[in-house]
């Protein structure tokens, strides 16, 4: 993963126009809310292991699906929307700062490697007289 390829990803709407029932739940609504942009593959996984991983009273079930976070929430607890998607917020910059650190490391790392190799043919050198 390279400089470019890296995609900062933000929350950019709620579609408020498609509410659907929750297959799983009839108490439940699904519903999309859209990011900036595609995320990468490790983006999703990041994301993913963060939202799993760190507690809030208030998770429910979502899913990433190309520029989109479908989410399954209860009605019922509208009044938590908000701090629920202070949360979200949260845990997409934490999968942006560790997708941005581990592209810090592999560039750190390719770059040693680069260092290596000119090191090797500066000691293969012969200097003149």
């Amino acid at each position: 993963m390279n400089e470019e390829e890296i995609t900062v990803v933000r929350l950019r709407e709620i579609d408020t126009e498609h509410l659907d029932d929750a297959e799983d739940n009839p108490e439940a609504v699904e519903f999309t809310v859209l990011l900036s942009g595609t995320p990468s593959d490790p983006w999703v996984q990041e994301f993913e292991q963060a939202y799993r991983q760190t507690p809030y009273t208030l998770k429910p079930p979502l899913e990433v699906a190309g520029d989109r976070l479908k989410i399954t929430f209860l009605p019922r607890y509208a009044s938590e929307l908000q701090g629920y998607f202070a949360f979200l917020a949260l845990i997409i910059r934490r999968a942006n700062d560790e997708i941005k650190r581990t592209a810090d490391i592999q560039a750190s790392h390719t770059q040693e490697q680069r260092r290596a190799e000119f090191r090797r043919a500066l000691q293969r050198v012969t200097l003149p007289g």
